[in-house]
């Protein structure tokens, strides 16, 4: 079918719709005065006078279906006279166009209230105090998801009666009780909005009666009012807070000069979920984040993670504010994806170095991304429109760095907390996956996601800070200073319970000499030491959420498979306790700076930790769906659903098998390819690595922990974690928390990417495992098997035999 959507600006719920219909196979075109933000990039949009009747008519030739959504009863009256007109059968409209004909439906809402509601919604209820008159009186509210369902089920069965259809959730709330919900008071004052007696009898019969209730509207619409205020018509956010992000800029639309973004790669190497890329702006580094999502990722994976990343880019824009076309690409392509791996924008990040006072950018990007970036052409054939450095401008930085480093850190905890409780909360409602009806189901999926990129939010914020800390140590101190964290570390939590468990099997020789045995169970484990068993699950109820690749929603947890787990704590308890090491050397003076900068290092794991607990529970409830979806004949296998984005099990594609299928084999496609770790501008896959090291050579990168250790190679990925052995070197492309349980046993670890305070290395300093980072090249050039020297200080590999 093909579809004309019009009324969208500031209609989240056309969005929506938008997608959803994209995702089922329809032609979707939007129609207005300008192209929203969040438009879907697959998606048409073509920009017109939606006053003008000749001009809209065109828009109408061939459509099956057309909807407005818009508040300006002139603009959709033209909207829908003109479709009829030009012989739309079906119109869908949100306000009563005193149309007769047949094929018009009318959707009529109770006050709408989710976390993704718009500015106007969030406005009306974020005053200083709210102000009603009829505060306890019933209230009907309806979430937007559900809004979006009725709109696509009007959209396209044309069967269906036209008429009215009234929507609201099942159950009532209140003025006041959406005041208690976000944390505001009720005063006295306007009179109460006339009340919308649903239809539920006809819902019912088009199947879609809500999903949400009245009560659960308003939990999850307190979610877009945390962190904001409105005073008089102006909706603020309080600077030491960070609001959630609900709506994304799409990476596909021109920016606001004409320039129109093109694809890195050509043929193969371009994957489905790519992102097409400025040219003033071509350079991208894989550093870092390929650490939390190394790829070819699943669509599962994108349609969360990158969303996420994507979303984190928005807020360091707005916090940074470079203005122009710099703030406009860090909002939209901070990060980019590339044969479905996920790269940094490095000439984003110059930028974002530049509003750093006193300190030159190529130092940051140095710190951050290490030697990688050497050499990498930061700027195309014409560079993108900057403000001249003025006295004017560095004072403005020196004010936006102080702001972001004080308001941030006042507001990290409380920003934690609300985190933390928010994925307490999913995990509750997501109980037992099994009992969950489909609605409930994808609902949960949805807002997993959510909770999801607002961890992600949460965590780029802690970097913004941390990465300002780390500059005010360097200045202090005139050398790079990493504080010490200690072991309470929240992405130390899985190393620790490994240690924990280890000390707890050496001092008891049955549960030593079971875990030694070959082939034991973790059944065998649960029937002879019952004891050991207890401690070990409950130390899985804290940690079960991690694993190898952890972020990747079709990897492995501890909680999936509890033998891995088991097996590491066994090596763990033959290799015996590693010698705790010595705190940094920080100057005396400089103590309060390095602990508030450590800190801020701990509340970013913390954040980090829930986000992947996030990524855990939606990962549970795909498995279910895949179930489901396995059991009614349309998959396979269960972990097809994770070649599905999360929007898709909502509006499913007309051949789910088929797009399946097609994913499956592009991503073993572009697992062949070995992607560059930087480009400018174009990439291609890598050419064939250089030959191995031999005995003598040295391989350089970045020490990011204390002292030197030998032993052998041994290259791992996160479906072989489990092969490393007591005294190899762990040698890896990149690592995630997910692996550090077994830094418990290696002698040391090598990566080819990573920096000085990604998440490994962070905790690698914390146990005293010697740790190289940005070794270009390691997990090929270092033979398995060989015998090398690594030195964390000093960030050297040397092969010795």
């Amino acid at each position: 079918m093909r579809v004309v959507l019009g009324g969208l600006d500031g209609s989240g719920v056309g969005v929506g719709v938008a997608q959803r219909l994209t995702n089922m196979g329809h032609d979707v075109v939007g129609v207005g005065p300008r192209r929203p933000e969040s438009w879907y990039g697959k998606a048409v949009f073509v920009e017109l006078d939606t006053m003008d009747d000749a001009t809209l008519a065109f828009a109408f030739v061939g459509a099956d279906a057309a909807a407005h959504f818009g508040a300006d009863a002139n603009e959709a009256t033209v909207f829908a006279r003109t479709a009829a007109d030009s012989g739309v059968p079906r119109v869908v409209t949100a306000l009563d166009t005193g149309s007769d004909a047949p094929g018009v439906i009318v959707v009529r809402t109770a006050k709408v209230l989710g976390r993704n509601v718009d500015d106007a919604t969030v406005r009306e209820f974020t005053g200083p105090v709210i102000r009603s008159s009829a505060a306890d009186a019933p209230l009907r509210v309806v979430h937007p998801e559900d809004v979006q369902r009725v709109y696509v089920r009007s959209l396209l069965d044309h069967t269906l009666p036209g008429g009215f259809v009234d929507v609201a959730a099942p159950g009532h709330t209140s003025v006041r009780a959406i005041a208690r919900a976000i944390g505001r008071r009720v005063v006295p004052g306007r009179a109460a909005a006339p009340q919308l007696e649903p239809d539920a009898v006809r819902l019912t019969e088009w199947g879609v009666a809500p999903a949400w209730t009245a009560e659960r509207c308003v939990e999850d619409f307190a979610l877009a009012c945390r962190g904001r205020i409105t005073l008089g018509d102006r909706l603020l956010a309080f600077p030491w807070r960070l609001p959630r992000v609900r709506s994304i800029p799409s990476p596909e639309a021109p920016s606001a000069d004409g320039v129109a973004p093109q694809p890195a790669g050509s043929g193969l190497t371009n994957g489905e979920f790519d992102t097409p890329i400025d040219p003033r702006f071509p350079a991208f580094i894989a550093t870092n984040l390929s650490e939390a999502l190394a790829g070819p990722f699943t669509p599962s994976s994108a349609s969360v993670s990158v969303l996420g990343t994507r979303a984190a880019g928005m807020v360091i824009a707005a916090r940074l504010r470079p203005g122009g076309a710099v703030q406009r690409e860090m909002a939209v392509r901070t990060t980019g994806v590339f044969g479905h791996r996920l790269y940094a924008g490095m000439t984003s990040g110059y930028f974002m170095a530049t509003t750093v006072p006193l300190v030159k950018p190529d130092m940051i990007l140095s710190g951050f991304f290490g030697r990688t970036a050497e050499g990498l052409e930061l700027f195309g054939a014409e560079r993108p429109p900057v403000e001249p450095q003025t006295v004017g401008r560095f004072l403005r930085a020196v004010v936006t760095f102080a702001n972001n480093l004080l308001v941030l850190s006042a507001g990290s905890k409380i920003d934690s907390r609300d985190f933390v409780a928010d994925v307490a909360r999913l995990e509750e409602l997501a109980g037992e996956p099994k009992s969950l009806d489909d609605r409930d189901l994808r609902t949960l999926i949805l807002l997993g996601r959510d909770h999801a990129v607002q961890g992600w939010v949460l965590a780029s914020a802690s970097i913004l800070v941390c990465t300002a800390y780390g500059v005010i140590l360097r200045l202090l101190c005139g050398r790079e200073v990493l504080p010490s964290t200690g072991p309470e570390l929240a992405s130390a939590q899985s190393l620790g319970a490994v240690h924990r468990l280890a000390a707890a099997a050496r001092a008891d020789a049955p549960t030593a000499e079971l875990l030694a045995t070959p082939g034991v169970t973790f059944d065998d484990l649960a029937a002879q030491v019952p004891e050991f068993t207890a401690a070990f699950r409950n130390e899985l109820a804290l940690i079960g959420h991690r694993g190898p690749g952890e972020v990747e929603m079709r990897s492995t947890t501890y909680s999936d498979d509890p033998s891995l787990l088991m097996r590491i704590v066994a090596k763990a308890a033959e290799h015996g306790p590693r010698n705790a090491p010595a705190p940094p050397d920080v100057p005396l003076w400089v103590r309060p700076v390095a602990a508030a900068a450590a800190a801020q290092l701990r509340e970013r794991e913390v954040r980090r930790d829930r986000m992947v607990r996030a990524i855990w529970v939606v990962r549970t409830l795909l498995r279910e769906a895949g179930r489901r979806l396995v059991d009614e004949g349309l998959l396979d296998t269960v972990d097809d659903v994770f070649y599905l984005q999360v929007d898709e099990l909502e509006a499913p594609p007309p051949d789910m098998a088929a797009v399946v299928t097609r994913r499956r084999a592009q991503q073993r496609t572009l697992t062949e390819m070995v992607p560059p770790e930087a480009f400018s501008g174009h990439w291609d896959p890598t050419p064939a690595p250089m030959a191995p090291l031999a005995p003598g050579e040295v391989l350089h990168g970045m020490g990011v922990g204390g002292g030197r250790m030998t032993g052998r190679v041994r290259v791992i990925a996160p479906e072989t974690i489990g092969e490393l052995q007591p005294g190899e070197v762990l040698v890896a492309k990149v690592t995630d928390v997910g692996y550090t349980p077994a830094f418990a046993y290696a002698a040391a670890v090598v990566t080819e990417l990573g920096g000085p305070i990604s998440h490994a290395a962070i905790v690698a300093r914390e146990f005293g495992v010697p740790c190289v980072v940005n070794a270009r090249g390691a997990s090929t050039r270092l033979t398995p098997g060989a015998l090398i020297e690594v030195d964390g200080a000093t960030g050297t590999v040397t092969v010795l035999a």
